[in-house]
């Protein structure tokens, strides 16, 4: 049934994308009603507090960070990606669910989480625990999740000096990440009822919403990935170095 629904997406993404070139005012009114705008807006001091303050200042991995999580230059971007894979009809459709009372109670909840560095200090119960970790799983981006990149980019990079498999280095650090996206969602959305949260999901696993998360979070990871490729490449030019 999963594949089913995931395959009906991917040719609503083909065909949508075939007809888009979405109205530019459509597009920044969703960056404001879903909260996209002042993600795009914290994205560079997340970094800088997360991983940035950590690294050498004349390092060149620093500059070309903190140049690709430029706010200007990452809003432009993202505005051109929408163009060219929304269309006005679906993107009315996802306008009209952050415009929901519960939509905007969500926005607000996850704006919040970018800032907040608190978890639940009770145990939550089984059931919440269970809808809390389909609630994760289904929203890859959220302030949660950008309340974390620096993390994720400073874990990697103190990791890289000791080990010969990048690629074990940032999947180990994604699956603490999500560990932590985890603790921090349970504390943000902690005045959300059940049923709200499982309405949330419910939205997420509608071809609109589905939508939404794999455009958006797919031009994210674009911007999140050349980082780790600026990482990557400074040390292995100082690997290479110390070898000579």
């Amino acid at each position: 049934m999963k594949k089913t629904i995931l395959t009906f997406v991917a040719i609503i993404f083909l065909t949508s994308s075939l007809f888009a070139k979405a109205n530019p005012k459509l597009i920044d009114e969703y960056l404001e009603v879903s909260g996209t705008k002042e993600i795009i807006l914290a994205l560079p001091k997340q970094i800088e507090r997360g991983y940035l303050k950590s690294i050498d200042k004349n390092s060149q991995s620093k500059i070309n960070i903190k140049n690709s999580f430029d706010s200007k230059k990452t809003m432009n971007y993202v505005k051109s990606q929408l163009s060219l894979e929304f269309n006005d009809k679906l993107l009315t459709k996802i306008i009209t669910y952050y415009k929901s009372p519960l939509g905007k109670k969500f926005k607000n909840s996850s704006l919040a989480a970018i800032n907040k560095h608190d978890t639940k200090d009770n145990q939550p119960s089984y059931k919440r625990l269970k809808i809390m970790n389909t609630f994760v799983e289904r929203l890859e981006l959220s302030g949660a999740a950008v309340h974390l990149i620096g993390e994720l980019l400073g874990s990697i990079n103190a990791n890289l000096a000791s080990s010969d498999n990048p690629q074990k280095i940032i999947q180990n650090a994604g699956a603490k990440i999500k560990s932590k996206m985890l603790e921090v969602s349970l504390y943000a959305y902690s005045e959300f009822s059940d049923n709200e949260l499982k309405n949330i999901i419910k939205y997420y696993q509608s071809v609109a919403g589905q939508f939404e998360q794999m455009i958006v979070s797919n031009i994210f990871k674009e911007i999140i990935m050349a980082s780790f490729l600026q990482i990557l490449q400074e040390s292995e030019q100082k690997t290479a170095t110390s070898k000579i």
